[in-house]
């Protein structure tokens, strides 16, 4: 055992370095030497200092400074364990003796604070003590290596409920190796405490376990997180093989962070990055830049702007001069050089441009990618992304010789002539992203370099002189456009010899084929079924002589389908490109149409002939609506002429309403169900653009009748819709609201109640197999893996509880709620109702409170319902949408005056439905904005309670709000009716009973319902009340006990309600009969006797207890 001398001296040296009499410098060699006489009484000295400072842990920095202090300590002694050579002269046990380790200190003190700290699963009550011990644990493990108690401590302490001590477990988990630190580390990383978030961030190693936790952080809210996650990426530049190609993509564009720690984090990432893989363009390599191309870009850009030399260095190898027409041909091996080259050369100087590009040897390069594009192979995609980059260039390059713009004239040309199409697909047109991608394509940028080198830009003053080049460009391109049909019409006529275009002759061609087609498979279907009657006749000759008319069949039908796919692509090929032309000439010119005659030829002499083709296909019947809509967003007369045919095509959505589900992916009706979702789409767009632009040609009628089109969309296709609404309204909403002032459109009044309901919808996802949002929830719904990889919607179908497998293998045609995109259309939609009210004019505000009105009017408050959901024991209450976040949105940005009119249309609810209201929180968010309750909503609150609404669910609010003033009798005053509220008594009802206001209900869904609404899949008319409460709002209507000390006459009342929240107050002639009358107090003597009582019943309150 340890002397107590030698104890004393220790614990001496101690105080006096903690107490800052001697140096922690000169302190350690006195230690060490007392350590090396004496090693046990060291490690008692250290270990009673530990329990001084562990029950001291509320000094504060003095018991940290104590605590680090001891660490030091311990870590000194450590490393010093091995002693110094022993002199030569000393031989036999002696030498021996002296010659061997120290015993270890790190070890035993561990051991001593982990007594401390209470051991497994159990932990002291004051967070102060819990927060010492944590940091001694953290501070001393990463000494004493494979330590399994204090890894399982820190475990314990990486759940506390204080996030300064998870964040200090965090800490001391990074400096252990197992799996399971690694687990708790990766379940810190989502902590909502900013500070654990990034220290388990830091401390998390990279590897192909951990490396899809870490990426969910890139786009945390908090910077410093984002930067952390940089840090530690920058300390393991080997990891970039565990990050796949679009999250180091996502990674690079860090570059360009909002942050400055956050860029200057990333900046220390990439340069590990580059130094460890040799240079800038093996890590662009890496990078996915096709999948993302706007990201893509992005990450080339920040890359370009921080690596500027060996940009430049790029550029001038792949754009600059060239000798030879064989290396003038030689091409990338990826499209990341040339990627970098054009960015690289948009960050020059004009100069510097000038004196890198040569133009003459880019064309060169640009014919050569455009001929490797024509290949079909593996290569063929990129290279076509490739000619896109090097278009880019050549639209950007200065072109002053008159040789150099024949040659770039030729290439223009060439690109319109051979260039790959767009890889559009039918669902991506009418969206932003597909809107996006074909402005960029080969066609388009042909249009534009052919501008170019006519000397037009896209945006400059229109004079007669420029309106005469334009239509002198938009001739050359029609020019064009007969130049390539030309071959056809040629070839087809000298087989057929008959008159007309020859996309008219290969269409009927192929609608012949598919009526033949049509009856060969008839035949066959007969010829099988006689088939299986001879056999089962055993008439086995007629049975032979069927399968040879089987053989000849199908070889006559293979044929036939052989034919017409040839046929199809040829004419498909060349109307497709037609059309590409077409819309990008429309795209990009800035001509008057009605003075060029070319361009507004081509409506009557291409576009129109093509929509009554026969036979025509998904894709060309696509991208016809979609040049016809760019007419008329060009012209009003067009518009206006077309505007019939665009509410029709918009309409059509109905009709993919009803046959959702009925047509299995593949099939030919699935492919009719896309493409007629995309016409919408894009007439969508189209009905939105002209009431903007042409408002003033179009009359007041047609202008509404975009709204009301708009408006009245199927749930499965809102998604179409949104975008154009919002436009409309932030454009022409004073037009909606002036004539809802005359009569109520209540279509487009309905729009805006489920546009507010999708920008509050709940988007947690169900762990379990159930579906969120459906009136009952079915225990033996299936699960899919697209529910689980979607997420799941605000609003189900009714028959969706029987066959949701078969309404998520619709893929773009279900509800459209992806997780990514739901998010980013909630925010845009949440930036669009927070606009809404600071609109110039007085019609923004009253729209929003109309919103809000039709989410109570219409019943879609349904939706916010806590409804209970089990799952493996366990009871979860799901919502759609929350009504509290909601209202408290719309009632803080309407004026006063306004906010009268959301608390009547809330309390309706309240007595229309008790029952479901506290469900849906309704009477809480009242309650949350009591403090700017408007005028006379005290009246309208008693008004409910008279009406049947719940009184214990309202007692917050009425408690909140201001007493009504009494007269004698117990009558209450006729107040004046609130301010804005027409009356033409002093005492006006402004709600109705219980019956009458869901009769006004089910009389606004019916109206609904006409106007071509499927109001029963937007929102249930009712729904079954949940036998039990949710947990919090059982404490909020919970009895508590008083705190404090009990007062004198306070001893029988155990048990008080909470006058604040969660009762109604009581009224004075009812707190006089419960009062205890005089002369009826209990003796002295028993009521000493009861508060002993409870006094020796009281749990003694220990420094430790059991975590249970």
């Amino acid at each position: 055992m340890a002397s107590k001398g030698q104890t004393a001296n220790v614990a001496k040296v101690l105080e006096q370095c903690i107490a800052g009499e001697v140096p922690e410098s000169n302190a350690l060699p006195q230690l060490l030497h007392l350590h090396r006489s004496d090693a046990r009484a060291v490690v008692a000295a250290l270990a009673e200092k530990a329990t001084t400072v562990v029950q001291q842990a509320d000094a504060g920095q003095a018991a940290t400074r104590a605590g680090q202090f001891l660490i030091n300590v311990a870590g000194f002694l450590d490393r010093q364990r091995e002693p110094e050579a022993a002199p030569k002269a000393k031989k036999g046990a002696a030498a021996a003796e002296a010659e061997a380790p120290l015993p270890e200190v790190s070890r035993p003190l561990l051991d001593h604070i982990l007594l401390l700290s209470g051991g497994k699963n159990r932990g002291s009550k004051d967070k102060a003590t819990r927060a010492q011990g944590c940091t001694l644990i953290s501070a001393l493990v990463a000494q004493v290596p494979e330590h399994k108690a204090a890894e399982e401590k820190l475990l314990e302490f990486a759940l506390d409920k204080v996030p300064s001590i998870r964040e200090k477990a965090v800490r001391g988990l990074a400096g252990l190796k197992s799996p399971t630190a690694e687990m708790a580390l990766m379940a810190r990383t989502t902590d909502q405490c900013t500070a654990v978030r990034a220290s388990a961030v830091r401390g998390l190693q990279v590897s192909s376990s951990t490396a899809g936790t870490l990426l969910e952080r890139i786009d945390d809210v908090e910077a410093c997180v984002r930067a952390q996650l940089f840090m530690r990426l920058s300390e393991q530049p080997a990891s970039i093989t565990e990050l796949g190609p679009a999250a180091l993509a996502r990674l690079v564009v860090g570059l360009a962070d909002r942050t400055n720690s956050v860029r200057s984090a990333a900046g220390q990432a990439v340069d590990a990055w580059v130094e460890h893989l040799g240079g800038v363009l093996p890590l662009l390599s890496r990078c996915d830049l096709k999948s993302d191309e706007a990201l893509g870009e992005a990450a080339a850009a920040a890359l370009a702007a921080r690596f500027l030399e060996e940009g430049s260095r790029v550029a001038r190898q792949w754009l600059g001069q060239v000798t030879g027409k064989d290396k003038a041909k030689t091409l990338p091996d990826g499209p990341a050089p040339v990627l970098m080259a054009r960015l690289a050369l948009a960050n020059m100087s004009e100069a510097d441009r000038e004196e890198v590009l040569d133009v003459a040897s880019l064309v060169q390069r640009a014919h050569a990618v455009l001929e490797a594009s024509q290949k079909k192979d593996a290569n063929s995609t990129w290279q076509e992304y490739l000619l896109r980059q090097l278009l880019h260039v050549v639209a950007l390059a200065d072109i002053g010789d008159e040789g150099l713009r024949r040659q770039v004239e030729k290439l223009a040309e060439a690109v319109l002539f051979r260039s790959p199409l767009p890889c559009s697909t039918v669902t991506e047109i009418g969206t932003t992203a597909g809107t996006f991608r074909m402005a960029q394509s080969a066609i388009d940028l042909g249009i534009v370099i052919l501008r170019k080198v006519s000397g037009l830009v896209r945006f400059q003053a229109q004079t007669a002189k420029h309106q005469a080049v334009e239509a002198r460009c938009s001739t050359r391109v029609v020019l064009l456009v007969s130049e390539i049909c030309q071959p056809f019409e040629t070839s087809t006529a000298d087989e057929e010899g008959d008159e007309g275009p020859f996309t008219t002759r290969l269409s009927l061609q192929i609608q012949e084929l598919n009526g033949k087609i049509e009856e060969l498979q008839h035949t066959k279907a007969n010829i099988d079924q006689a088939k299986k009657k001879a056999l089962a006749a055993e008439d086995y000759l007629q049975a032979q002589k069927l399968k040879e008319q089987t053989r000849k069949n199908e070889k006559e039908l293979t044929s036939c389908v052989e034919e017409r796919d040839r046929l199809l692509k040829e004419r498909d090929g060349v109307c497709l490109r037609v059309l590409a032309i077409v819309s990008a000439l429309l795209r990009w010119s800035n001509s008057e149409i009605r003075k060029d005659p070319a361009l507004m030829g081509t409506l009557d002499q291409i576009l129109l002939p093509l929509v009554g083709l026969p036979a025509l296909s998904k894709e060309v019947e696509v991208a016809v609506v979609s040049a016809i809509c760019l007419f008329c967003v060009r012209d009003g007369a067009v518009a206006r002429s077309h505007w019939s045919l665009l509410l029709e095509l918009l309409r059509g959505l109905q009709e993919v309403e009803k046959a959702s589900g009925t047509h299995q992916p593949g099939t030919e009706g699935f492919a009719k169900l896309q493409s007629d979702r995309a016409r919408a789409a894009v007439a969508a767009r189209a009905l939105a653009d002209c009431a903007r632009i042409h408002g003033g040609f179009l009359d007041r009628n047609e202008v509404l009748s975009c709204a009301q089109a708009l408006a009245a969309v199927p749930f499965s296709s809102r998604q179409v819709v949104i975008e154009p609404l919002c436009g409309y309204m932030l454009s022409l909403g004073h037009i909606y609201f002036e004539e809802h002032l005359k009569e109520p459109v209540l279509e487009v009044q309905w729009a805006l109640g489920w546009m507010l309901v999708e920008a509050f919808k709940q988007r947690r996802q169900p762990e379990d197999k159930q579906v969120e949002g459906k009136i009952k929830l079915v225990e033996d719904t299936p699960s899919t893996d697209g529910q689980k990889k979607r997420g799941l919607s605000w609003v189900t179908r009714k028959d969706e509880a029987q066959s949701a497998a078969k309404v998520d293998q619709l893929g773009d045609m279900d509800d459209g709620s992806e997780v990514t995109e739901a998010i980013a259309m909630a925010s845009r939609m949440t930036q669009f109702f927070a606009l809404l009210p600071k609109l110039p004019g007085k019609h923004g505000a009253p729209m929003l409170s109309l919103a809000l009105e039709s989410v109570c009017e219409s019943g879609l408050w349904r939706r916010g319902v806590l409804l209970p959901h089990t799952s493996d024991g366990q009871t979860r209450w799901l919502r759609n949408f929350s009504w509290p976040e909601l209202f408290s949105f719309v009632h803080e940005r309407l004026p006063a005056d306004m906010r009268f009119r959301l608390w009547r249309c809330s309390l309706q609810i309240c007595v229309n439905d008790p029952s479901l209201a506290p469900l849906a929180e309704i009477p809480f968010a009242l309650a949350s904005v009591a403090a700017d309750a408007p005028p006379g909503a005290s009246e309208l609150l008693q008004e409910a309670l008279d009406l049947g609404a719940d009184p214990e669910a309202l007692g917050p609010l009425r408690a909140r709000l201001p007493q009504l003033p009494e007269k004698a009798g117990n009558k209450k005053q006729k107040l004046p009716p609130a301010v804005g509220i027409p009356s033409a008594s002093a005492n006006p009802k402004l709600l109705v009973p219980p019956a009458a206001g869901k009769a006004a209900e089910q009389e606004r869904r019916e109206e609904l319902a006409s106007l071509g609404i499927n109001i029963d899949v937007w929102a249930p008319g009712d729904l079954e009340v949940p036998k039990m409460v949710p947990q919090f709002h059982r404490m909020r209507m919970a009895v508590r006990r008083p705190r404090g000390a009990q007062k004198k006459g306070q001893e029988n009342s155990a048990e008080v309600q909470n006058p604040k929240e969660n009762a109604l107050p009581v009224p004075a002639e009812a707190a006089a009969a419960k009062a205890p009358q005089e002369g009826t107090q209990e003796p002295e003597g028993k009521r000493r006797r009861r508060m002993g009582k409870q006094a020796e019943e009281a749990p003694a309150r220990l420094p430790l207890q059991e975590i249970r």
